[in-house]
């Protein structure tokens, strides 16, 4: 199948979804696709450029600014990122980032959430998540460390986000789209036979596993 930027209408305005297995050739094709077909709704609105888990370069972003965000005429760009190489040159060249500041505990000890999420509430956390409810569709969780849920999982989870590939997501109720352990992420269809039942995910020989508990 054919990679393209998939845009998104939100409440912050359009997010620019980048794939994250093309090239940056490629990459500067789909910003001069994306601008021929959508660059009038683009103009002087709010733009958020998705960049997922791509450890894009200083090459890189230039390249996204030149083909894309520039000549949109957009009047307020965000990036977003979970790779923490890109955070930093993004960070470092000024960029805004969309950042993630609720249910930020104390760093090293496990963070406990006795409720469901909401969508659009995001929980960023540097060591292990746990959450008694549900991650309804919407709701992001990142954790340096383990993710467990007890309850339904619907939203995206990054276990792992500084690159802990040795961590691993446990879902009571096992109902989402995507997940990633580091730098590995993987979608995932309704048919998989794990869909709704209690799921074990972790990183094994560079590819996720999912494991029927």
């Amino acid at each position: 199948m054919e990679s393209h930027i998939l845009l998104k209408g939100t409440k912050e305005g359009i997010r620019c979804i980048f794939p994250e297995d093309e090239g940056i050739m490629k990459i500067e094709k789909m910003c001069d696709e994306v601008l021929k077909e959508s660059g009038r709704i683009m103009y002087d609105c709010s733009l958020v450029i998705d960049l997922q888990g791509r450890e894009s370069g200083e090459e890189e972003i230039i390249a996204i600014l030149r083909n894309l965000v520039w000549p949109s005429g957009a009047k307020n760009v965000v990036w977003r990122s979970y790779d923490p190489k890109t955070r930093k040159i993004l960070k470092t060249a000024g960029f805004c980032i969309e950042e993630y500041p609720s249910y930020k505990g104390s760093r090293g000890r496990g963070l406990f959430i006795y409720k469901s999420l909401r969508s659009g509430q995001k929980v960023e956390h540097d060591s292990d998540v746990f959450i008694i409810g549900n991650v309804n569709d919407g709701s992001e969780v990142w954790a340096s460390g383990n993710i467990w849920i007890w309850g339904k999982l619907q939203g995206v989870v990054h276990a792992g986000c500084q690159g802990d590939e040795e961590a691993h997501i446990l879902a009571k109720v096992f109902e989402s789209n995507q997940v990633r352990i580091g730098k590995l992420y993987s979608s995932i269809e309704r048919n998989s036979s794990y869909w709704s039942k209690s799921t074990l995910i972790y990183a094994q020989e560079n590819t996720l596993i999912f494991k029927e508990i």
